[in-house]
């Protein structure tokens, strides 16, 4: 599954290469009309943690133009639960180092999450 065409939605997204690796800011929306959110949880949708990884990836494959591929998660700390509505106009901001990944999804002064990983 492609998080960021069945899942999240990039309004706006701008990035730059920095001596410490890529950064990268997106500007989200959420689509509402996805299964993901009709079945977790019917009623009171929530993104899934999963998902919200999936992304990350997929931003920075992206940006780097490289097919990167999840290899350990290194640390997630999820500090909110993000409805779509949460989603919609959030910030993931996320930098890559070499194999390294760092990032973070928030909105206004909420932090929903922060995740570090490792790509191949």
């Amino acid at each position: 599954m492609k998080v960021l065409e069945e899942i999240i939605n990039i309004q706006r997204c701008a990035w730059e290469t920095t001596d410490d690796g890529l950064r990268v800011a997106a500007t989200l929306s959420a689509r509402r009309d996805s299964a993901v959110y009709k079945s977790h949880f019917p009623g009171k949708p929530i993104t899934p943690g999963v998902c919200m990884i999936g992304a990350v990836v997929e931003l920075l494959s992206q940006a780097s133009g490289n097919n990167l591929n999840l290899a350990k998660v290194n640390n997630i700390k999820y500090l909110s639960m993000m409805s779509p509505d949460d989603v919609d106009g959030a910030t993931l901001a996320a930098t890559l180092n070499g194999n390294s990944a760092t990032a973070t999804y928030t909105k206004g002064d909420t932090v929903y999450a922060k995740i570090k990983l490792s790509l191949q």
